[in-house]
């Protein structure tokens, strides 16, 4: 079950590549939008040397491109941090760690 209150421990480095990809496949994102956007402004304002059904094709393109990449940035992330997960340890019935040689001492 996915409970999104619980606080997990992460493999430092792990989680940290993970927000680093993101972070980048992210701005490789906002780039494509910048992109679509200066695209439609230079077809609104005349200044595209582009035919307008072109421009526009080619906006559309890297706005769709962008909200993949996007979708793949979220996708990736999700599954990196889930791989950067430690797993959790064995605890006794009262809550604390059982100790290793728990067993091995004698009762006095």
């Amino acid at each position: 079950m996915n409970d999104s209150n619980a606080k997990f421990e992460y493999d430092v480095q792990k989680r940290a590549r993970a927000g680093t990809r993101a972070t980048l496949r992210a701005v490789v994102a906002g780039y494509l939008v910048y992109l679509a956007w200066q695209i439609v402004k230079g077809v609104r304002t005349g200044s595209s040397t582009m035919a307008p059904a072109v421009a526009w094709a080619a906006a559309v393109f890297f706005t769709l491109a962008a909200i993949a990449v996007g979708v793949y940035a979220y996708r990736s992330w999700r599954a990196d941090l889930e791989a950067a997960r430690l797993p959790e340890e064995e605890e006794s019935e009262d809550g604390g760690e059982l100790p290793e040689d728990a067993e091995d001492s004698p009762d006095e």
